[in-house]
């Protein structure tokens, strides 16, 4: 009966984060805190889901390889701006019109990323996902250095690598809470 019920446990979060709740009839809601609306987000809609909720990293990574390959990074910075605005509206007029509207949100059952670490990976996926994260971290800087970027370029290869050493953080927490 255990295994039964992690599986099931398992197939019922599928998301993690912030504005991210699972509510007393264990529906995964996403909660937006511009509309103040909440929606159920179902397997159906779930990888739809995970790209807006990350959209913005998204977006600004797809940039910054823009910036180092083909276009400046003022043209960059206005690709991103763009893309930011087309991504935000399509967010709000398409994807939330798909999704239920949920009345009552129950606000204690946030789940964390750890929380979604824990539960849904594999042990030998999260020390590789802890490490290579570190990796990431380091090669941001390094890679600065060497190509001798100017201080705001250096000011974000820092801000990138903070951000690598968090998500390492957070995968290395989750480790230490497996069974």
């Amino acid at each position: 009966m255990g295994k039964t019920m992690k599986k099931t446990q398992k197939a019922q979060i599928r998301l993690s984060g912030q504005n991210i709740y699972v509510d007393k009839k264990n529906r995964t809601i996403y909660y937006d805190t511009i509309s103040k609306q909440g929606y159920i987000v179902d397997k159906k809609h779930e990888n739809q889901a995970l790209f807006y909720k990350n959209r913005l990293a998204v977006l600004f990574f797809a940039a910054i390889l823009c910036a180092g390959t083909f276009l400046t990074w003022t043209q960059a910075a206005i690709v991103f701006a763009v893309a930011v605005v087309l991504a935000e509206f399509r967010f709000r007029k398409s994807f939330l019109k798909q999704l239920e509207i949920v009345q009552d949100i129950d606000f204690e059952r946030r789940l964390s990323p750890i929380k979604y670490i824990v539960e849904n990976k594999e042990k030998n996926k999260v020390i590789a996902l802890a490490l290579l994260y570190l990796a990431f971290s380091v090669l941001v800087c390094l890679n600065a250095y060497m190509e001798q970027y100017t201080s705001a370029l250096m000011v974000l290869s820092v801000a990138l690598a903070a951000f690598g050493i968090y998500c390492s953080g957070l995968h290395f927490v989750a480790y230490t809470k497996m069974k």
